[in-house]
């Protein structure tokens, strides 16, 4: 599940990013205003990629989410 729950974070997340949309994208894949969520697509995509480098997509949405908590 890691390498595809990366993939679909990056690659919709990138996208969602790109035309404004990224705190809703970062609710769905399972970032709350507190961080990722154990067991979600976006904690998989984490577990994948182990250290999550600053800028990238993963790290935009978190602080996108924390940012602007969504439900």
């Amino acid at each position: 599940m890691g390498l595809l729950a990366a993939a679909v974070v990056y690659v919709v997340g990138g996208a969602a990013i790109a035309v404004g949309a990224g705190p809703v994208a970062a609710g769905l894949f399972g970032i709350s205003q507190s961080g990722i969520v154990a067991g979600s697509v976006a904690a998989g995509a984490q577990a994948f990629v182990g250290n999550v480098a600053a800028g990238s997509v993963l790290a935009q949405l978190t602080s996108m989410a924390m940012l602007a908590p969504t439900p």
